[in-house]
């Protein structure tokens, strides 16, 4: 597969990252089966639960369900993540941008990251709930032209839309 440089910008267009992104989605799932990351979390309450409490671990239905950490490919996808996000971010030239408040409430860097970390809490456990994260409903299951994980999709983004308006609505009155 060659891919064209745009001769105005000097970068590889989005489309030839699309194609490659599907491409690699569909032979991971041929190789693995479907992928998601919210499982491994449990999987590190798992571990950690068998090292404090081993028997309250043990006789967990939902934790044995749920395997041991490095048994699962999951795992290591979730690593391989952390550690590209960490490498991009080192490797990258250009200064990190600042981190923005969204909310007015949000005066300090900590109130900003302590907002993110329950919003992620949030989504991964809503993501259990319904057994999977967007990774696996959206990516595996469009990836299968799952008729759910369109419709997952389609919420997910019409959501995000929804609520982007809504709190940059209200970041511009907080403004005034």
């Amino acid at each position: 597969m060659t891919t064209t440089i745009d001769s105005s910008t000097g970068k590889t267009p989005w489309v030839f990252y699309g194609v490659l992104f599907g491409i690699l989605g569909t032979l991971s799932i041929l190789a693995w089966g479907p992928i998601g990351v919210s499982g491994t979390y449990p999987r590190v309450i798992g571990e950690l639960l068998t090292l404090v409490v081993p028997d309250y671990a043990a006789g967990n239905p939902y934790l044995q369900k749920m395997g041991h950490l490095f048994a699962k490919t999951e795992t290591y996808l979730v690593i391989g993540l952390l550690l590209g996000g960490f490498l991009g971010a080192r490797l990258n030239k250009e200064k990190a941008p600042a981190c923005e408040m969204i909310h007015p409430s949000e005066k300090t860097t900590g109130r900003r990251y302590r907002d993110a970390f329950i919003g992620g809490f949030l989504i991964v456990f809503g993501a259990r709930i319904a057994g999977g994260c967007t990774s696996g409903h959206i990516i595996s299951g469009i990836t299968q032209l799952s008729v759910s994980g369109f419709i997952f999709a389609a919420g997910v983004f019409a959501t995000g839309i929804l609520t982007a308006k809504t709190l940059k609505r209200r970041h511009v009155a907080a403004e005034a």
